[in-house]
This record gives C-alpha cells, structure tokens and sequence, in this order.
C-alpha cells in the first residue's frame, strides 16, 4: 500500500510540470500578445515603487517643500496603484480573449476545466514573478534616476547614494500579488463560463448591437451637457461632490457616446448606399460595426485617458511658469514686515503712525547702512482688508448686509452668499500712486475703484449707514502689496472676486471709532501695516539685513501687540518654498502623464494586435476576390484615421469645457493668469497631438503588418 501511494506520488510530479511547460509553452508562442502585458506590469510596479521611495526619501525630505512633497508622492503612488487594478485587468482580458482558441483546442483534446485552470495558475505565478522582479529592478534603478530629475528641478544638491527602500518593495510584491489573484478568479471565470466550442470561436465572434440605440445615444449627450454646465458654473473645485459629479457625468456620457453613438452613426452610413458600397468604406464600417461595443469601449477610455493627462500636465506646467510671478507679486520685497492690526484695536492714532512709531524706528536702525545705497527702495504703506457684498452689480460696505446671510429670503447659506462676496483692499490716495506710479487726485465723496476681475456695474457704492460714494474712476492697475497679508481672513474666501479702493483718509472711510466698535462685533476686517526694503546686493546680504530686521520684530513687547499678528519675510526663503511645490507638482505631473501616455500607447496596441488577428481571414477572403494590396492598405488607414482622430477630438472638446476648473484650481493656489493657462492648454494640446499622431502610426503598422501577413501567404 505505501509502495502504491510512493509510485502515485511519483506520477503526479510530471503532471504538475507539464501544466508548468504548457504555460511557458503558451507564453513562449503568444510572446507577441505577453510582451506588452509584462511591460504593462512592469511598468505599473515600477512608478508605484518611485512614488513610494520618493514619498519615505530622507533626500525629498530635505527639500523645500517637504511638508507637502512626501504626502504629494503618497497619494500618487496609491493612486498608481488603485489605477492598476481596472489597467491590468483590461490588458489581461485582450490576453485572454486572444488565447480562448487554443485553451479551447486543449479542452477538446481531452483536458478538462480543471486541467486549464491549472495552466492558467501558472501562467499567472510566471506573469506575476516577471512583472514584480522586472518591474521592481527597474523600480530601484529609476527611483534614483527620479529623486535626481527632481533635486535637479529644484537646483539643490545632488545626492548620488543607490539604495532600496524594502517597505515600498514588499508593498508593491503585497499589492501586486492580490491584483493577480483577481485576475486569475477572472481568467478562471471567463473559461468556465464557455464550452469548447464557444472558446474556439471566442475570438471570432461578432457582438450582438443592442436593442436600442437612439436612447443611449440621446443619454449620452445629455450627461455630458450636465457635466459641461457644472464645470462651467463651478466657483468652488474643492466641493468634492460637484467634482465627483462631474466626473461621473463626464466618463458615462463618454463611454455612451462613443459605443452607442458609433453603432448609431455605424447604422446610418450602411443605409445611405452610395456611401457604404464602396471598397474602402464597406470594409472600414462594417469592421466597426462587427465589434462596436468593444471598439467603442476602448475609445472611450483613451479619450478619457487623453484628457487626464492634457489636465493635469497644463496645471502643473502654468502653475510652474507662473510660481516666479506669483512670489514677486506676493512678496515685492527682498525683506519685509507687516502687522495685521484687527479692527477692534484700530484707533486714529494707528493711522498716523504712531501705532507702530517705536517698530518703525526699530527697523528704520535695521536698514540705515543700506538706505543711501544705490538700487536700495524702501517703501511703507497701510491698508485695511474686509469682506463686502456686491449687489446688482453695486458695491455695498454696510455692515448689516453681513447679519442678513443666513435669514430666509436673502442669502440662503454661504455656498451662495459667497458668489456675491467679494474681497476690498482699502488703501490711502497717497499710498495709491506711490505703489501705481500714478497723481490721481480725489474730490470730498470720491473714491478710485481698481480690479482684474470685475468690471464694476455702477458709478458708486453704498458706504456705512447707506450714505453713497461716488466711484470717480475704475483703472485695472492693480498695487503690488504683499501676500504675507493674505494669511489671514483672505484664506476663508480666497476664491473671491477682489477690489482695491484708494481713498482720501483711510481711518475716517472705515468708519472711525463707530466702525471700529461694529467691526469688533463682526470680526471680519483688519488693518495692516508694512515696511519693505528691496537692495541690490548678494542673496548673503539680503539674508542679513532679514535677521536684523527680524530681531527688531523680536524686540517688541508682547503687550504692545498683543492683539496683532507681525510677520517678518525673507523672499527668497518664502520663494524656495513655493518654487519646491511647483517643481515637486511639475515631477508629479511628468511622470504621471508618462505612465498615462504609456497606458494610451498599449491599450491603442493591444487594440491593433487583437483586431488584426481577428481580421486576417476577413482581409484574405476580400484579397481573393478581388481586393489589392493597396485597396487593404487604404481602406485600413480610413480605419484608423476614423477610429483613431474621434477620441483626440472628443477630448479637445472635454480639455476646453474643464479649462475651468483648472484656472480656479490656479487660483485657489495663488496663480491668476488667465493668459499664460491658455498658452499653455494650446501647447500641450498641441505636444500631445504630435506624439498621439506618432503611436498611431506605429500601432497602425502594427496592425497593417499583422493583417498583410496572412493575405501574402
């Protein structure tokens, strides 16, 4: 009996490897179909191992930015991750569908389910044990090449230490290994579910259209018409529902655009004659037609795909180009100090100066060895900023007008409310054209109205008590006053319109002791006052004359400004800050439209691989009963060109509706340059088209040499 179960034992080994050869074998034969599904792999474990390198690197970590850069590389290596799953998933089911033949060649000859299911488990270890060893040797040969690409963005010093991180390896084995659990459970399902007959035929068999295509069709467009009206009315990105909605509207109405919508267009053409009985259209519709939904699902993923990356490479390309500007125009100093008084500490004496009288001696000893030096410019201003309505158009400063948003019949929430809110600068007449260069002059009841962003609707305003003031002149020259001020109350409303008005006497248009009395009962305005040197000197010396002005701020009793916030600035130490957040955003961005170029790139190939196999008999018979080699030849490239131009059109169309959305997303991360993001969108869209054009002709070659092949023979 043991010899019986020795010799048993004995016999299953070379079962087991023959489903192990069976699966190298079929891999070996199909390499052309597993290439790109390695790649594919591949290429997914390697940039979710750099996002998680880059996220724990003690280098990322030291450089400006560091409290955003590592939380920045996590997100997108999860995000990697969670992307793989539905990537892979449709990679494997090419592989799959392309392989149904032969599997069902082998249940004919007498294997049974079980047996192919264990050719598949193998298939899938080997799959899996290429995949994670390729894709994490590559992992740990680019992460440095990419912690490199990224110091370099930012000019830091290089680091050239090679290392790797083992808990983003075992990670990225841990994550990788049940995403090919799942796509074996699929593998096994979708073998299962078909008898022998139905596999050997799987790959040649056309898709039944659906009942109904009008319907979808006219869906289709109606969701997409909602997702255009919200992202075009869209005043705040970072209402995650509207984006969420959006979003979904957006990818549903594209996917039924293109596969219900293609069917119906498909429909009509092979109903007008004239049009359908011709070589090359015949071919190029009835193809479609064979495999719409197939053919339609795909496309609407690269247009999808296609417009992800034109989004996200245009932020991260304007927010970089504009970051130089967004940092001189938020911090016009080399050096600078400035105090937010709030509204109920604000006195007339804080307006002549004597509030921050001893401060300003302070600083005035802090920068006396450089005031007479050539190129030195030292400036000082005040300013006031609050919150205020416009209505009809009309600019209302009563404080009442805050007490009424949450009563019925007004203002229903702050969600609307805040689309009539809008952010006042007040400054003194005096102030106004020393920072403008400008001599305007001001008559009793007379103010100066500057903006960007809106064109005022009436010739004056409501003042305190309803008393009106007369709007003798809009300009949009806008001063340049520092950011540092923005820190404050500007953050609750950032997104709104902003206005600068320059006045006769400051203290006495807010409202004096009374307006300082009712602000102190609203705690929404405050005054600000600054003091700035820019020298012409060495970064060294810019530092120093920082820390001698900021001593002098350290030097201030607490009692005195109990009740203030006092901030000293060094630029170049606020710019390094802001210039490592866009150079880390801009990295981000690069690396992960080349994953999705990359991704583009296969799903356009397997979709040229698969359907070339499926056409060569098509393509033969039509050789043989006539058709030349250069009929073939045109009629596939009106193929591709159809197929192919639809989805970089289509996501044109999505690129200009969601330019909203990324010029707000700007705008909340203080860039507000209409201009330079549309110089920028055309760009890029102009880039991507390029290289789009350049893998569908690779890819279509690919199909044309596939295609051409058979019909020679």
């Amino acid at each position: 009996m043991k010899m019986w179960r020795r010799q048993e034992s004995k016999d299953q080994r070379p079962g087991r490897s023959i489903y192990f050869r069976l699966a190298w074998t079929g891999i070996r034969k199909n390499r052309q179909l597993y290439y790109p599904y390695f790649v594919a792999g591949m290429a997914m474990v390697m940039v979710f191992y750099i996002f998680r390198f880059l996220g724990a690197s003690e280098v990322v970590g030291s450089l400006p930015g560091k409290e955003v850069l590592p939380v920045l590389f996590d997100v997108g290596g999860w995000g990697i991750g969670a992307f793989s799953v539905p990537f892979l998933f449709y990679t494997s089911a090419g592989l799959i569908k392309s392989r149904k033949k032969e599997l069902g060649l082998y249940n004919i000859l007498g294997m049974n389910k079980g047996n192919l299911f264990h050719i598949l488990f193998w298939e899938t270890v080997i799959s899996y044990i290429i995949v994670l060893v390729g894709g994490l040797f590559l992992g740990v040969a680019f992460s440095k090449v990419a912690e490199l690409g990224l110091v370099n963005i930012m000019d830091k010093q290089v680091n050239y230490r090679i290392y790797i991180d083992g808990k983003s390896a075992l990670t990225a084995a841990a994550l990788f290994a049940v995403i090919y659990f799942l796509i074996l459970m699929n593998s096994l399902y979708q073998i299962n579910k078909n008898n022998p007959i139905e596999l050997l035929h799987g790959g040649s068999m056309g898709e039944r259209p659906p009942k109904s295509r009008k319907v979808p069709t006219m869906i289709g467009l109606l969701f997409l018409a909602a997702a255009y009206v919200i992202v075009i009315r869209m005043k705040n990105p970072i209402k995650t529902g509207e984006v969420a909605a959006a979003g979904a509207l957006l990818i549903v109405g594209t996917f039924l655009l293109f596969i219900c919508a293609s069917i119906f267009l498909c429909r009509i053409l092979q109903n007008n004659k004239k049009y359908y009985y011709k070589t090359a259209h015949f071919v190029t519709v009835s193809t479609m037609s064979f495999r719409m939904k197939r053919n339609g699902a795909s496309l609407a993923a690269i247009c999808i795909l296609v417009t992800l990356i034109l989004a996200i490479l245009s932020f991260a390309v304007a927010f970089y180009s504009g970051s130089i500007g967004t940092v001189n125009n938020h911090y016009p100093y080399d050096a600078g100090v400035s105090v937010e008084i709030p509204a109920a500490n604000v006195s007339e004496e804080m307006t002549s100066g004597s509030y921050t009288k001893g401060l300003r001696a302070d600083l005035e000893n802090a920068t006396e060895s450089y005031q007479n030096k050539k190129g030195t410019e030292i400036s000082e201003d005040y300013s006031a900023n609050l919150m205020a309505v416009m209505e009809n158009g009309c600019l209302d400063l009563r404080l009442d007008m805050r007490d009424t948003w949450y009563t019925p019949g007004y203002f229903t929430g702050w969600e609307q409310g805040s689309q009539k809110i809008v952010y006042v600068h007040v400054l003194s007449l005096d102030d106004y054209n020393r920072l403008c260069g400008t001599s305007y002059t001001l008559a009793q009841n007379e103010v100066l109205l500057a903006s960007e962003d809106i064109k005022y609707g009436s010739d004056h305003m409501i003042f305190y008590g309803g008393k009106e003031v007369k709007i003798k002149e809009q300009t949009r020259k806008i001063p340049v006053m520092t950011g540092v001020r923005l820190d404050g109350i500007a953050l609750d409303v950032y997104n709104c319109d902003e206005i600068y008005l320059a006045v006769q006497d400051l203290y006495s248009f807010m409202g004096g002791k009374e307006g300082a009395a009712r602000y102190k009962e609203a705690n929404y305005m405050a005054y600000h006052w600054e003091y700035g040197i820019n020298i012409d000197d060495t970064d060294q010396e810019k530092q120093t004359i920082y820390e001698k002005m900021n001593a002098a701020v350290e030097k201030l009793p607490g009692q005195s400004y109990d009740s203030s916030d006092t901030v000293c600035y060094l630029k170049a130490e606020r710019g390094e800050r802001f210039y490592g957040l866009a150079g880390g955003l801009l990295f981000l961005a690069i690396i992960m439209n080349i994953l999705f170029v990359f991704v583009t790139a296969l799903i356009m190939y397997y979709k040229q691989i698969s359907e070339g196999y499926e056409d060569q008999a098509r393509f033969t018979i039509m050789q043989k009963i006539g058709m030349t080699k250069t009929e073939i030849k045109k009629s596939i490239r009106s193929q591709m060109l159809t197929v192919f131009l639809l989805p970089l059109l289509v996501a044109g169309v999505h690129f200009i509706f969601t330019s909203n959305i990324i010029y707000i997303l700007l705008n909340y991360s203080v860039i507000d340059n209409r201009p330079l993001l549309n110089r920028v969108m055309l760009i890029c869209y102009l880039i991507f088209a390029v290289i789009y054009s350049a893998v569908y002709g690779l890819t279509s070659r690919t199909y044309y040499k596939i295609v051409n092949r058979t019909s020679a023979s």
